[in-house]
């Protein structure tokens, strides 16, 4: 394990929780699919060490805690070339994804994978790290960087208070200690008495125009966050229990970088609790009641209490305060959302088409998503354990809700929504490599 900085502490409890939950792989990351002939070894060498410069974490080996360390890594170590079907497409180029993936890194805590053969003229680079080392912006900011692009911005974030024993402080740490100790109720979504996982995880992605959904978020006077769970609360109707109670509880990663953090490489995530609206009837329904249950993640992003029990818990406890915010009966799934560059990148001179998030899926749980902004597109990535059954549908199912959030706020127009298995969606060929990024879960 990485030793990090007093700002990156967040990053310590995902190494403690994947220590005590070793059938688990909390690896995230992207694949980046590009037009172009395949880069070669050399240039992929020079691509890791940028990445390595960025971030100097990225230079180590992995090492249980308390191990002594082992020494630096070489970019080779962090590299690995699959060969996929000829002319195999999408398809074979999805399975490759979920065949990687169900193959956690072993001697380094991040890696990066050449995909090629699926299509002429086109490749796909899977980059994956443990999420201890890095959050989804952190992804961003390393792939800028081995982009040659501009890093993250700095994001205008009000002074962090030094700590002091106020009445406010007080109550947080009532509440937090009340919200881990005191008997939860999620929904499970898995099929009665099926303990997940039962097999590696099943990947599905969709896509869909972003000003899309800024439009539906203008109309309604919500965010655009509030838009992507409201239509992930009425895609999951049909997982739902017929019978017994509950609450589809999700956890929610919010970017806690302020001041000298703001543009910082690590993980600097807290998750706050939202509870889904999934029983109302109607699109417009859930989509204000959506607005009011996010309340919580808008009063958390303010408040400097906000990680109170971490702050006071022993460090050695963090990871043993993870599992059981995560516990799979407290939290139904986690529900992230990555914002990433505004405009198409350019790897080398090669455009880059599409940029798909890679999720992973919590101990227990049957089911995490996350949406990756690119361009002008909004990619929504399932991971699935194979018990659910009728998994394939919920990526078309979510677009069917972004159609009724549309109706229900714009003026209608015709969509042609992708079958769950479209993964590439191509940028215009005039788009300039200019990128930015917002801050992740800024709701």
């Amino acid at each position: 394990m990485h030793d990090h900085d007093d700002a990156t502490t967040a990053g310590e409890r995902w190494f403690d929780y994947a220590a005590a939950h070793p059938h688990t792989n909390v690896e995230i990351g992207g694949v980046a699919v590009t037009a172009g002939p395949a880069p070669s070894s050399v240039e992929l060498h020079a691509l890791i060490d940028l990445m390595r410069m960025a971030h100097p974490p990225l230079r180590d080996r992995a090492r249980p805690r308390g191990a002594k360390a082992v020494g630096p890594t070489v970019p080779a170590d962090h590299l690995e070339e699959v060969a996929l079907t000829t002319q195999g497409g999408d398809p074979a180029l999805h399975s490759a994804i979920e065949r990687v993936c169900a193959q956690p890194l072993m001697d380094v805590t991040w890696g990066m994978t050449l995909l090629h053969g699926h299509r002429d003229d086109e490749f796909a680079l899977l980059l994956r790290a443990h999420h201890g080392l890095l959050d989804g912006m952190s992804l961003i900011g390393i792939t800028l960087a081995a982009m040659r692009e501009p890093g993250l911005p700095r994001r205008r974030t009000p002074p962090v208070p030094p700590p002091s024993w106020t009445s406010a402080r007080v109550r947080a740490l009532v509440r937090a200690v009340a919200g881990i100790a005191l008997p939860a109720n999620a929904i499970s979504l898995g099929p009665d008495r099926v303990q997940a996982p039962t097999g590696p995880p099943r990947r599905m992605w969709v896509h869909t125009p972003l000003p899309r959904m800024k439009a539906i978020a203008r109309e309604g006077s919500v965010s655009l966050n509030d838009v992507y769970l409201a239509a992930l609360a009425g895609a999951l109707r049909p997982w739902l229990p017929h019978k017994g109670t509950g609450t589809v509880r999700v956890t929610v990663p919010l970017n806690t970088r302020r001041g000298d953090t703001s543009a910082a490489l690590g993980n600097f995530h807290r998750g706050v609790p939202v509870t889904l609206p999934c029983h109302l009837p109607t699109a417009a329904e859930r989509l204000a009641a959506t607005r009011l249950a996010t309340r919580n993640i808008r009063i958390s992003h303010r408040d400097p209490d906000a990680d109170v029990l971490f702050d006071v818990l022993p460090t050695r406890w963090h990871g043993r305060a993870l599992a059981r915010i995560l516990h799979w009966r407290r939290t139904t799934m986690v529900a992230t959302h990555v914002p990433g560059p505004t405009r198409p990148l350019r790897l080398n001179g090669r455009k880059t088409r599409t940029m798909l998030p890679l999720m992973f899926l919590p101990a227990g749980h049957h089911l995490s998503v996350c949406l990756g902004e690119y361009a002008d597109t909004a990619h929504l990535a399932v991971v699935a354990d194979p018990s659910l059954p009728d998994i394939d549908e919920l990526p078309a199912r979510w677009l069917a809700e972004l159609d009724a959030l549309e109706g229900a706020f714009t003026q209608p127009r015709p969509v042609t929504a992708p079958m769950p298995s479209t993964i590439t969606d191509p940028a215009p060929d005039h788009a300039e490599p200019v990128a930015t990024s917002s801050a992740e879960q800024d709701a």
